[in-house]
């Protein structure tokens, strides 16, 4: 499985990382720093020219260049990457927040876990729900 995270904070970026690892999941984790380089990523454009598509894209709302809910609006705006599933993964426990990416038809909306435990059970849910039990779309 394949998995794109959309993160600024290099922190959370390790912190994902680390997690991912210390849970045992089996899995690509590709992450990228911002919304632009999310899109040129998920096009296969510019640096990302070899970039695998996603099975499973978490998304965080504050991102420097173009923010998680613009970069929301183009991926489900483009025939070729709306069937990836997306998890907004954010800070904000804002209900306008949470029902606006409901609205661009998020997977789920999931508040930062406050410690590395937290992580670590939120990559165990990724791997069992999302990489065991759902099926993906095999769009090219």
């Amino acid at each position: 499985m394949n998995v794109l995270f959309i993160e600024d904070n290099e922190a959370e970026q390790l912190i994902m990382k680390e997690a991912f690892k210390a849970a045992n999941i089996q899995c690509s984790l590709s992450i990228v720093k911002n919304g632009v380089e999310a899109l040129d990523f998920l096009r296969r454009q510019g640096q990302f020219q070899a970039a695998v598509k996603p099975h499973l894209i978490i998304l965080d709302l504050s991102l420097p260049r173009k923010n998680g809910k613009e970069v929301l609006m183009d991926i489900k705006g483009d025939p070729k990457l709306t069937h990836i599933p997306i998890l907004v993964f954010s800070n904000s426990e804002s209900q306008r927040d949470i029902c606006e990416c409901y609205s661009l038809h998020i997977n789920a909306y999931i508040n930062k876990p406050s410690d590395f435990q937290g992580f670590i059970d939120f990559a165990h849910v990724i791997d069992i729900f999302w990489f065991k039990l759902v099926r993906y779309c095999s769009h090219p």
